[in-house]
């Protein structure tokens, strides 16, 4: 097979390959406006180009002339000369494959200064990102980390550098800042989830920070994606427990909770892992575990939360009955929480009654009040404007729902 039949094939395989990865942000997000302020109211990304078939051999890159290396644009522009789409595809692949690692690293670094945002999702771009992550990693890796506008592309900057040196990667992902591993750690965990004991040879660098959780969490979700309901999961959970003790075999063990037909009473290791989750990571596993079986804990919380949520939508009187048998037990604020989250939108004025009747400690309270106070004030505005002047609130409440004091 001819050298430039090779490139083409390996153009369509690319094109057909390539996948977007979310960014991570280096900004905060504002802080929610008051939902009771008197007289409130209540870019489509580009399709991939279809993949072509060659008609005609392909002319020499060398009968375009000369090809300007200023710009991806101007050489594109300048392939386009070669004749079909086809032929315009595999010149200029051609012509990006003749660039020495410099020259593409300036190049790519001027197209994500570019206002078009989607620019990086052209296939000139992901080519040459491609292509300089094979023959200069360590560019690549710089071109991500520095250009907010690459941070789409982390899988075709990294991730052949992650699997052809893993430990290279690590030691490069270890130093990041936390917002930047843990988008590094979305690649890490495609990488172990296909390799699972590559990545236990580089956990130990990792096994404290976001990427390493990242990464032992793909590892773990190669063994469920490969097991069946019922399936033994030592084999899984051996692995979690060979890794370093800390944040990243916490991480593997609590995401054995997804094991098809997992049984929490019969796996104590899985179960310790999943009560030290915080608030936030507690929140990706309430929907697969019993809160019965969990000790107190932000999943237990969650979990009965998510559970009366899901009972008051299908019937909400035998919710409302489980609710009251909780009154007296240290799981009764979440249950009401789960309870008001799933009536607040068709009865606000029961979902702010039953938010009332949570105790004042904790957070349970003021998030339940906040989800019903802002049904309630897109539905009755004035009704929940009297109601919130009139309510047994607390300063901080008032002040919640109000944004200003009394």
């Amino acid at each position: 097979m001819s050298p430039r039949l090779l490139l083409l094939l390996s153009a369509a395989s690319t094109a057909l390959g390539f996948q977007l990865a979310g960014g991570f942000s280096r900004t905060q997000l504002p802080t929610p406006a008051p939902v009771l302020q008197p007289g409130s109211t209540t870019a489509d990304t580009p399709a991939a180009p279809p993949a072509v078939t060659a008609k005609a051999a392909p002319r020499d890159t060398q009968d375009l002339g000369v090809i300007p290396k200023g710009s991806l644009r101007e050489m594109a522009a300048a392939c386009e000369k070669a004749g079909s789409p086809a032929e315009t595809r595999l010149a200029l692949m051609e012509a990006i494959s003749l660039l020495k690692p410099d020259e593409l690293q300036a190049m790519l670094t001027k197209e994500t200064a570019g206002t078009d945002f989607y620019r990086s999702s052209r296939f000139d771009f992901q080519f040459a990102a491609k292509r300089l992550s094979e023959i200069a990693p360590e560019k690549a890796a710089a071109l991500w980390l520095n250009a907010r506008a690459t941070h789409f592309n982390i899988d075709v900057l990294l991730g052949p550098w992650a699997k052809r040196d893993p430990h290279a990667f690590a030691s490069w992902g270890a130093g990041l800042a936390p917002d930047a591993q843990k988008a590094v750690g979305q690649t890490l965990a495609k990488s172990a989830a296909e390799q699972p004991e590559q990545f236990l040879e580089i956990a130990p660098q990792l096994a404290q920070g976001p990427a390493g959780v990242l990464g032992a969490r793909g590892a773990i979700s190669g063994f469920i994606a490969k097991a069946t309901k019922g399936e033994d999961p030592a084999a899984a959970i051996a692995y979690a427990q060979s890794l370093p003790a800390g944040p990243a075999r916490a991480a593997a063990l609590a995401e054995l909770a997804r094991w098809p037909g997992m049984n929490l009473a019969a796996y104590p290791e899985v179960t310790a892992a999943l009560a030290q989750l915080s608030p936030s990571e507690a929140r990706r596993y309430a929907q697969q575990v019993n809160p019965e079986a969990l000790p107190p804990s932000p999943l237990r919380e969650s979990a009965y939360a998510n559970q009366l949520t899901k009972a008051a939508q299908k019937d909400p009187q035998a919710a409302a009955k489980k609710v009251d048998a909780l009154s007296k037990t240290a799981d009764y604020p979440a249950a009401v929480r789960g309870f008001v989250e799933a009536i607040a939108a068709k009865d606000p004025v029961a979902a702010v009654e039953w938010a009332l009747t949570i105790g004042v400690t904790g957070a349970q309270r003021s998030a339940a009040l906040e989800k019903a106070a802002t049904e309630y004030v897109r539905l009755k505005r004035d009704d929940a404007l009297k109601w919130v002047e009139k309510a047994p609130l607390t300063a901080e409440e008032y002040q919640l729902l109000t944004g200003r004091t009394r």
